[in-house]
């Protein structure tokens, strides 16, 4: 398969969250970020990418965009803890602290399976 003139792999969506994880490792969110956005574009259903996506734009301070990206996540899968408890977190740094109890509280079940 060939996308904008690369090989599959480079372009595939699993090796984009791979590049974008190291990256993000590294603390290079911006490169990271660009990773996933590309992820995303090749497969718009990618949960985990826009989770990691809102973990890289919440190290960035773009909370609101860190929501949105947790939000979007827990559209395709609502029973994704970690975007749960993640935006919980991002919540409690915005001051919903009763949004944020909520989240983390739905992840708890989710973990625990209740």
């Amino acid at each position: 398969m060939k996308l904008n003139g690369m090989t599959g792999t480079l372009m595939e969506p699993d090796y984009l969250v791979r590049q974008a994880q190291e990256k993000a490792m590294a603390g290079d969110h911006i490169t990271a970020v660009n990773y996933l956005k590309k992820a995303i574009e090749v497969n718009p259903r990618y949960t985990e990418a826009y989770t990691l996506l809102g973990n890289c734009q919440d190290c960035l301070g773009q909370n609101e965009e860190a929501i949105a990206s947790y939000n979007k996540a827990l559209q395709i899968d609502p029973g994704h803890a970690d975007a749960w408890f993640n935006k919980g977190m991002v919540l409690k740094k915005t001051g919903q602290i009763k949004e944020s109890v909520q989240c983390i509280e739905k992840s708890i079940d989710l973990y625990c399976g209740t």
